[in-house]
């Protein structure tokens, strides 16, 4: 079979779908990949020959549009912001896909991500492909998980959910229909989770049902939970990223395995493609964290340019806090005993997995969800990303973590997950199994 992947998004949004990628062809399949163009590269190491899709997720991130914006005070600015992140490089994500499908004559399916959904969806109805959505977490109505943060019980729950999907709706009809319309498609009344539903496509639940127990039942085989997707320690070789950690650049560093053994285990700190608003603020608060409980940290800047806060070593105790570029989750989270982390699932997947207790300093989307569940399997708290540069907001988080009883609850909750390597497979079972 031909399954051409259409990626969009972060880092976080992409990888784990690639790790399915390689499975299908591990299996003899043709993997055809669309990745966002900044992510190009990265599916370039894994051999997966990817092109460009979309528009580059990174600018997005970074934009005017998303940092300010989305976070505006002005009601209707906000939604206005909202209504135009939400559509965001779908002409690009159209026009690119059926330019993909062309050049490669056709496919069975199209696997894409949540982000970009409609546009994939609508490119495969006008086809007449096969179709699976990979879900990073729950973004579907039901009556377990709850959208909003201290909601409890199965009826709210439900209506929550509605709520949101109506509100969704709203702010993406215009643009999904526009699209339809280019693609010679009728326009449509109804939302994209009922439509996905009666076609009967597979939206594949890309984390663990220990966090969420009784969705697997609620939902059945066609939302088929399989575990928090990674890579494997091949793919990782082959990103560079499976020593101790990288640095700046992508290169191994040496010196950090030689850090992590030279005291106790670290806090883990890292906001992945999250947009750090003020680097020196957060070293200086993580410092000051680190000095009050007496504990190390490994500071991983991801995404962020963490040069603006000058030379590491002038600011704070390189001792006692030591900053990164990038790192491999896998061979680094194991050597610590806590994370401070933004809530994605690919981070949260990796920090669950390595068995260590969380704080989530979330921005938006998914992030508030996953630190209400880890706050409710006893595992972790939760804090608005904004707050941990206030003094003794991160102190005080981390405090609350770095305990016995915490600590215990989140090694044996990591020891019961899914192992990746399952996860992946029961992913690519899916994916196989379809039908245009």
């Amino acid at each position: 079979m031909r399954h051409v992947m259409a990626l969009v998004g972060s880092r976080g949004d992409v990888q784990p779908a690639l790790a399915v990628g390689l499975e299908l062809q591990r299996r003899g399949h043709e993997v055809v990949t669309g990745v966002a163009p900044n992510l190009v590269p990265l599916a370039e190491r894994l051999g997966l020959a990817p092109v460009p899709l979309g528009i580059d997720s990174a600018a997005l991130l970074g934009s005017d549009l998303v940092r300010r914006d989305m976070r505006s005070a002005h009601p209707v600015r906000r939604v206005r912001a909202l209504r135009a992140v939400a559509s965001a490089g779908w002409d690009e994500l159209r026009t690119g896909l059926l330019a993909l499908l062309d050049d490669v004559g056709g496919a069975d399916t199209v696997v894409t991500g949540l982000l970009g959904q409609e546009v994939a969806a609508a490119v495969a109805e006008s086809r007449g492909l096969g179709m699976a959505a990979l879900h990073y977490c729950p973004v579907r109505a039901n009556r377990v998980v709850s959208p909003v943060s201290g909601l409890r019980g199965p009826g709210p729950t439900r209506a929550a959910w509605a709520l949101g999907e109506r509100v969704r709706w709203d702010l993406t009809r215009r643009a999904e229909n526009d699209q339809r319309g280019e693609l010679g498609l009728g326009r449509t009344r109804v939302h994209l989770p009922t439509r996905l539903r009666d076609a009967g496509v597979v939206e594949v639940q890309a984390y663990d049902a220990a966090l969420v127990p009784g969705l697997a039942d609620e939902w059945g085989p066609r939302r088929p939970l399989t575990g928090f997707l990674a890579l494997d320690d091949a793919a990782r070789a082959r990103l560079g990223e499976a020593g101790s950690g990288a640095g700046p650049h992508g290169g191994l560093d040496a010196g950090l395995d030689v850090w992590l053994d030279d005291g106790d285990p670290p806090v883990y700190v890292g906001f992945g493609s999250m947009p750090v608003a003020d680097p020196p603020a957060l070293l200086a608060a993580v410092d000051d964290a680190c000095a009050e409980l007496g504990v190390r940290a490994l500071v991983s800047a991801g995404w962020n340019d963490f040069s603006a806060a000058g030379d590491p070593g002038a600011s704070v105790d390189e001792k006692r806090v030591r900053v990164v570029g990038a790192v491999d989750h896998a061979a680094v989270l194991p050597r610590c005993r806590a994370a401070v982390h933004h809530g994605g699932a690919g981070t949260t997947g990796a920090v669950l997995r390595a068995g260590l207790p969380a704080v989530v300093g979330w921005y938006s989307a998914d992030q508030p969800m996953w630190g209400d569940l880890l706050r409710g399997a006893g595992v972790g708290v939760a804090r608005r990303a904004s707050t941990l540069t206030q003094p003794g907001v991160l102190a005080g988080a981390l405090s609350e973590v770095l305990d016995d009883a915490t600590a215990a609850r989140a090694a044996a909750l990591g020891a019961g997950l899914v192992p990746a390597d399952r996860a992946v497979t029961a992913a690519a079972d899916a994916v196989e199994g379809i039908r245009g």
